[in-house]
C-alpha cells in the first residue's frame, strides 16, 4: 500500500527473493514466502526506521532489520542468532549494508557524504574498515561488481551521471550510464555472479541494463509511477 517501503529477500531460505514490504504506518513487516505461498506479518521496528533487512547471522535467510535515524541504531530479529542492536553510524549517514569481508553475513556500513567516506563494521573479525570514496551529493550503490563474494564500495554521482566502483579484486572503474530522473537499479541480471549497472526510467517505462556478462540490455516494463524494486535498496 501507499508509504510502504521494499524489503524484498530470501526470508525462507530456499534461494529465491520473497515479496516483503515494511509498513511504518503499522511498524510492521509484511512477507510472502516463495517456499509454500504463506504469508506472515511481524511487529518490528518504529515508523521513522529504516529497513536494511540482510543475512546478518549467515544462515542463509533474510532477517528483520531496521537503522533508526533517531539513536543511530541498528535493530535485528536474526533468524538464527535472535534479536541484536548495534549502534553504527551518525547523523547524515545513508545506509549500505553488504557482505563487504566475504564470510557470508550481511555487515553494517554507513556513506557518511559530508566526507566522502565509508564506514563497515566487519561481521569476521569485529574491525572497522574506514575509506574515502565518493564525495558529497553522491549516492551508494554497493554491490559485488567483480564476483568475488565481497561486496564493493560504489557511489553514483548524479553532477556526472557516472558510476564510481572501488572493486576488491578488480580494482577501480567509472562509467556513465543514466540520466537524472532514473531510479537507480543495480543488481545481477545475467545471473554470472556480479552486480550490473542498472537503472529504470519511469517516463519510458524502460530498464536499461550494462550487464558484466551480456552487454547491455533495454527491457519495457512498467509504467511511470512504478517504483523498481532493486531501488528499494539505494538510499
Amino acid at each position: 500500500m501507499t508509504g510502504d517501503k521494499i524489503a524484498a529477500g530470501d526470508y525462507d531460505g530456499d534461494g529465491r527473493a520473497d515479496y516483503a514490504v515494511f509498513r511504518p504506518s503499522d511498524t510492521n513487516w509484511y512477507i510472502l514466502r516463495s517456499s509454500n505461498g504463506g504469508f506472515s506479518g511481524q511487529a518490528f521496528g518504529a515508523s521513522a526506521d529504516i529497513p536494511v533487512a540482510g543475512d546478518y547471522d549467515g544462515d542463509g535467510k533474510t532477517d528483520l532489520a531496521v537503522f533508526r535515524p533517531s539513536d543511530n541504531t541498528w535493530y535485528l530479529q536474526q533468524s538464527t542468532a535472535g534479536f541484536k542492536a548495534q549502534a553504527w553510524g551518525m547523523s547524515g549517514d545513508l545506509v549500505a549494508p553488504g557482505d563487504y569481508d566475504g564470510d557470508g553475513k550481511s555487515d553494517f556500513a554507513v556513506f557518511r557524504p559530508s566526507i566522502g567516506t565509508w564506514y563497515v563494521l566487519q561481521s569476521s573479525n569485529g574491525l572497522v574498515r574506514s575509506q574515502a570514496f565518493g564525495t558529497n551529493g553522491d549516492k551508494p550503490v554497493a554491490g559485488d561488481y567483480d564476483g568475488d563474494g565481497k561486496t564493493d564500495l560504489a557511489v553514483f554521482r548524479m553532477s556526472d551521471l557516472t558510476w564510481y566502483l572501488m572493486r576488491s579484486t578488480a580494482g577501480f572503474s567509472a562509467q556513465a550510464f543514466g540520466i537524472s530522473t532514473d531510479f537507480l537499479s543495480p543488481g545481477d541480471y545475467d545471473g554470472d555472479g556480479k552486480t550490473d549497472l542498472g537503472v529504470f526510467r519511469p517516463s519510458e517505462g524502460t530498464w536499461y541494463l550494462q550487464q558484466s556478462t551480456s552487454g547491455f540490455r533495454g527491457a519495457v516494463f512498467g509504467l511511470s509511477g512504478d517504483v523498481p524494486v532493486p531501488s528499494g535498496y539505494v538510499p
